[in-house]
């Protein structure tokens, strides 16, 4: 499915394929308020200065999406605000910001190097995964331009009480002081 318009409201896309055959599709300065998206294929969806507030995505394949992209001409990141993944495969977050958005049973096994959190929550589990904070300087970047537009890994007010971290790391001067790790009780006899 082609979208040919740049703002959508309270749509529901089910089982939808917004792939082109192998040929990468640019979703450009699009807006999505309240839609959802249900079983859908992102494969090979390239998003840029886009902005999702409130949309769940469910059960999809976006592995092979790139959720923020910038170019030489458009230096602007995507942003997500107070939107819902659940039980999605995310490899790709290029240079996005993600906030108060909620992540359920995701499969990341990916390192999060421009991608920033604040105000979200990891609910299930969170395996295989890298988040790198300020101070990380990657080859990843054969540009700083595209280091220098993203947030830098910033994790802000992130919640992690009701997720299972497992082979996960933080690197770069992530400041974990703003994090809220799973909550460890005592038993008195």
């Amino acid at each position: 499915m082609k979208l040919t318009d740049k703002r959508y409201n309270n749509q529901v896309f089910k089982n939808t394929s917004f792939c082109n055959g192998g040929i990468a599709v640019w979703w450009t300065k699009k807006r999505f308020d309240g839609c959802q998206f249900l079983n859908c294929d992102f494969n090979d969806v390239v998003i840029r200065g886009c902005l999702f507030k409130d949309c769940i995505f469910k059960s999809g394949k976006m592995q092979h999406t790139l959720l923020g992209c910038r170019t030489l001409v458009m230096l602007r990141k995507s942003v997500y605000i107070g939107c819902t993944f659940e039980r999605v495969k995310l490899r790709n977050l290029g240079i996005a910001d993600f906030i108060g958005c909620t992540f359920i049973d995701c499969d990341f096994n990916t390192a999060f190097i421009a991608a920033s959190f604040s105000k979200c929550k990891f609910i299930g589990k969170v395996h295989g995964c890298v988040f790198c904070g300020p101070k990380y300087d990657s080859y990843y970047y054969g540009d700083k331009l595209s280091y220098w537009v993203s947030s830098k890994g910033r994790l802000n007010d992130v919640d992690f009480s009701k997720a299972i971290l497992t082979d996960v790391d933080f690197r770069g001067g992530i400041d974990l002081s703003k994090v809220q790790m799973l909550q460890t009780t005592t038993q008195r006899m």
